[in-house]
């Protein structure tokens, strides 16, 4: 093993121990229970729950090296993706859900979405403080290993409809309107569509840009005298586009809200959506995204051709472990396949069948770990970009997402009309969670391992103690003006807390 990989196995070690870790994992627990208790879904909760910590597993077997831990993580990638959809629909399922999924009507599963991706988010985000936070590298590595095993296990699912369905059989090939897919993004045909395509175009374009400028040979291709000048100029250009990527998700993200009636009448939404809607900016900015991904791709082609191959191939056939056996699985296991389809829930079970004798066993099985591993890529591309546009924090990472997670729970209950004391209080223990897994880092960063414990606890106590009290005032403020003010109102849940979270954040921060 090497120097690094003891390293970082002796700083998992330590970390294992330490009284912020099991404040974060107590506080999770606690936040688990009540969602399961108040969300209608406690078997649903549990896989999630399972699932996250399983993730979290995987993402530390991946922040080692060597080919082993490579192997063992791609292992368990499929595992992953199967427990966080077959979460998702229990929690649909659970909550009455899944037969209007099934139907086509996906808005009546988002809160099942929502509290699954909530309570896999804290349950990752636990397994994270057992180190000094889940490292970038480490999920990008995990997220290899998903797309690989998609990559498999969807050339395979591919080979399989063709045989069943004999589409290369004088069947024309498929046309595609490329128009129909831009004109949105060019042509926006409402200010919300503006805003958020917009943003998102300037999101893209920021990241071909800086992708170009980590792979192209700027710096050495400068004069000498002037490198050190070119060096300095890329990397201001190379923060601003970071920034650029940073506003702009956060802008994309609230360009969402303008949906909504009050948002519209309170903020020059129209005017603002006007602004940006002409189509020459936006050609503009996809022509430059789409010459900056174009040389950042060739340039990226160009150095595995020069020399990478064999380093690349070591990284990659680790990597096909989870496809291997996902494939040895679906062709060798056909009665086991039927009887799982056997035992779905009455909602989802028809088309089951259906597909079962469409597709055989073998092209179910595929198709399902198909989908489920593109959910799980998504939701790990999305943790990547959060990630490197500063969302999420590099110091206490896990405690950070455990929090987030938590609130996210909050919001949707929220939302749903659920007691507000569990919404305060989920709103609490995720701060609560955060703030403990910060000020835990930070004290073994200044202090040691060894002296830091008392203080960690110390620290653990006073977030638990102004957690607790806040949410008390935030619960009696809230009944307060329930009854001077609105009674009634399907955001005020979730307004609640999100400001009850900012409060608490604050005052612990102070």
């Amino acid at each position: 093993m090497s120097a690094g990989a003891s390293t970082e196995s002796t700083a998992l070690g330590a970390g294992a121990s330490r009284p912020a870790s099991l404040v974060v994992a107590l506080a999770v627990a606690v936040g688990v229970f009540v969602t399961a208790a108040t969300g209608r879904g406690a078997g649903g909760v549990a896989l999630m729950t399972g699932t996250g910590v399983a993730l979290g597993v995987a993402t530390l077997c991946r922040a080692r090296e060597g080919p082993t831990w490579a192997a063992v993580g791609a292992a368990l990638t499929p595992l992953l993706a199967l427990g966080s959809a077959a979460g998702v629909a229990l929690l649909a399922a659970e909550r009455d859900a899944l037969g209007a999924g099934v139907r086509g009507d996906f808005g009546a599963v988002l809160p099942a979405v929502g509290l699954a991706v909530g309570v896999g988010m804290a349950a990752f985000g636990v397994t994270g403080t057992l180190g000094d936070g889940i490292g970038e590298g480490a999920v990008r590595r995990v997220h290899r290993s998903a797309l690989t095993t998609a990559t498999i296990v969807g050339t395979a699912f591919g080979a399989v409809a063709v045989t069943r369905f004999e589409v290369l059989d004088g069947i024309p090939a498929p046309t595609v309107d490329v128009g129909s897919f831009v004109a949105p993004v060019l042509s926006p045909g409402g200010p919300t569509v503006s805003l958020v395509t917009f943003f998102v175009l300037v999101v893209a374009a920021s990241l071909a840009c800086r992708a170009a400028l980590s792979t192209l040979p700027v710096v050495e291709l400068a004069p000498r005298e002037r490198r050190a000048a070119v060096e300095r100029a890329v990397d201001r250009l190379d923060a601003d586009l970071r920034a650029a990527v940073k506003y702009g998700v956060v802008a994309a993200c609230a360009s969402v809200t303008t949906v909504l009636p009050f948002v519209r009448e309170t903020l020059p939404v129209v005017g603002v959506g006007a602004l940006l809607a002409p189509t020459g900016p936006r050609v503009a900015v996809l022509t430059v995204g789409v010459v900056a991904a174009g040389l950042a791709l060739t340039s990226r082609l160009l150095q595995t051709v020069a020399g990478s191959t064999a380093s690349a191939l070591g990284r990659v056939l680790p990597a096909t472990a989870g496809g291997v056996w996902v494939l040895l699985v679906a062709f060798g296991t056909g009665g086991a396949i039927r009887a799982v389809v056997d035992g779905l829930p009455p909602a989802a079970r028809p088309v089951a069948a259906e597909l079962l004798s469409t597709l055989s066993p073998a092209g179910v099985a595929l198709g399902a770990v198909t989908v489920a591993l593109s959910g799980l890529t998504a939701a790990l591309t999305a943790l990547i970009v959060c990630s490197g546009v500063g969302l999420v924090p590099t110091r206490g990472s896990g405690g950070a997402l455990a929090g987030a997670g938590l609130t996210l729970c909050a919001v949707v209950l929220g939302i749903g009309s659920a007691p507000t004391l569990a919404t305060f209080a989920l709103v609490g223990l995720g701060v609560v969670a955060w703030d403990t897994s910060d000020q835990g880092v930070a004290a073994r960063a200044d202090l040691g391992a060894r002296s830091a414990g008392r203080i960690e606890a110390v620290h653990a106590v006073g977030s638990v103690a102004v957690a607790t009290v806040g949410v008390a005032v935030a619960w009696v403020a809230f009944g307060l003006v329930g009854r001077v003010a609105m009674a009634d109102g399907a955001l005020v849940g979730a307004v609640a807390a999100v400001a009850g979270a900012v409060i608490l954040l604050g005052v612990l921060r102070g």
